[in-house]
């Protein structure tokens, strides 16, 4: 064995410090039209900041980008993944029922005003 995977197995980390890090973008699920909201939006926001959209004026897109994506924040928060159970009958078995129906919540909606407040105080400096 190498020093280093005697080290990493004397501390305690085994294979587990061998295993290479993964990229945490492979795991961006965007299964759902808030997240692809906040991926946009971020990407816009980002795009904006480094000058890269020239053809745009910087304020009024870096508001309306970070509105939307508080307004993905907010319906991401106000769909939380809800589980339940159906008992089972003579037409069908029982199971666990999971999905992602609107419930909303004050911190959810919230955030949905402060995005409404951002895109509208963006388009009003866009369009002045």
């Amino acid at each position: 064995m190498e020093k280093c995977s005697v080290l990493a197995h004397v501390l305690g980390y085994g294979e587990r410090a061998q295993q290479k890090v993964d990229n945490p973008l492979s795991k961006l699920a965007l299964d759902h039209w808030y997240k692809v909201l906040i991926a946009v939006s971020a990407a816009v926001f980002l795009l904006t900041g480094t000058g890269v959209l020239k053809a745009f004026p910087t304020a009024a897109t870096a508001l309306i980008s970070l509105g939307t994506f508080f307004i993905g924040l907010g319906e991401w928060i106000n769909h939380p993944l809800q589980t339940g159970f159906l008992p089972p009958n003579v037409y069908h078995p029982g199971g666990v029922l999971t999905g992602h129906p609107r419930r909303t919540s004050l911190i959810g909606n919230l955030f949905l005003l402060l995005g409404a407040i951002l895109i509208g105080f963006g388009l009003f400096k866009l369009f002045r």
